[in-house]
């Protein structure tokens, strides 16, 4: 029996032998898979100064930082919360104006709260990020690759849900409404609410037309196929939208001749939980759970306007899900391998 119990904060927990071994099973098959797609590795610091580590990042992100004092130079400090901001200081950092370049981690973050990483503070993701270009090619490898990342650690069937981001900006900028009002539609709309969505929007001094579509938007997802039909009445507003519905479809044309087994949805419902993205949004779930297993997206996260998509996978959830065929069990004092 241990000699006491020591209770860990609400949301930090120990990874067992158990569940270590098959997490640097997996691990090793991650980077190897990372690596035939020319991805890099990086290890970012667990902790940087707060300028650079929220440098043109979001409100959302800033608030699930925590923070502290150096007690070297007095400066602030954060401990991540998120490693894309990282691989953008990285690429600025150490690659040339306009070259493209492709990194990966599997790594911590840390987080002030728990309400965006399924109960736990400290998630460990698995990610990628393209930086310097936004081909759809370049669009298309990053999917593929999510997917091969997601199939390493589920035998399940899995889906994956597009949003678009920049749709939903499009048609809030026609309306003069305040950031927090803006923030409280983009969560009403992530939770799919048509009835709280209706009276809250009833509530604001918007154009009427507008406000049929941003109500109507928990309808709008579906097979990738209809969703032009379903977006049709975005083009009143901005025609640059008719184009970002095609992209979709294009995107998903390139998806499905890699992925037929993937399940493809359009979904504009998907908005970010960090509001630093700007176009395509990814959302990963695997058969009989709710919750999506990977996110990403295209980002803008530069004064220079740089450019780049990325995911993370959230591994720490995954090995919650996982029933494992071989692990270690103690035996008399020694950890051995079970099949």
């Amino acid at each position: 029996m241990p000699t006491k119990k020591w209770i860990l904060p609400e949301g930090i927990e120990d990874i067992l032998p158990e569940q270590a071994y098959w997490l640097e099973l997996k691990r090793r098959e991650v980077i190897e898979t990372f690596l035939s797609y020319g991805y890099g590795l990086v290890i970012p610091p667990l902790i940087e100064y707060h300028d650079s580590l929220l440098s043109n990042a979001s409100e959302d992100l800033d608030l699930q930082t925590f923070k502290l004092i150096d007690q070297e130079t007095g400066k602030q400090l954060g401990l991540r919360a998120d490693i894309t901001s990282q691989i953008s200081r990285i690429y600025s950092t150490y690659s040339s104006p306009g070259e493209i370049n492709r990194y990966c981690y599997f790594d911590h973050v840390v987080r002030a709260n728990s309400r965006q990483s399924k109960g736990s503070r400290i998630p460990i993701h698995a990610g990628a990020e393209l930086i310097g270009n936004s081909e759809i090619k370049n669009d298309a490898e990053i999917v593929n690759l999510i997917l091969d990342i997601v199939k390493i650690f589920s035998k399940n069937k899995i889906y994956l849900d597009l949003g678009h981001v920049g749709i939903f900006k499009k048609l809030i900028s026609f309306s003069n409404l305040s950031k927090d009002d803006e923030k409280n539609i983009k969560e009403l709309i992530k939770s799919k609410s048509s009835s709280e969505i209706k009276k809250y929007m009833n509530s604001l001094d918007v154009d009427e037309t507008l406000k049929s579509c941003i109500c109507n938007f928990p309808k709008m997802h579906g097979p990738i196929e209809n969703i032009s039909k379903d977006s049709d009445n975005f083009k009143n507003f901005n025609l640059d939208i008719d184009d970002d519905v095609k992209y979709m479809k294009d995107l998903c044309n390139l998806i499905d001749s890699k992925h037929n087994d993937v399940e493809i949805k359009y979904d504009f419902c998907e908005l970010p939980g960090f509001d630093y993205e700007k176009g395509i949004l990814l959302s990963v779930y695997i058969e009989n759970d709710s919750h999506e297993v990977a996110i990403g997206g295209q980002y803008n996260f530069d004064e220079d306007n740089l450019t780049g998509i990325g995911f993370s996978v959230d591994v720490r959830y995954l090995l919650e899900t996982q029933d494992l065929s071989e692990k270690l069990v103690n035996n008399s004092g020694k950890w051995i391998l079970k099949t």
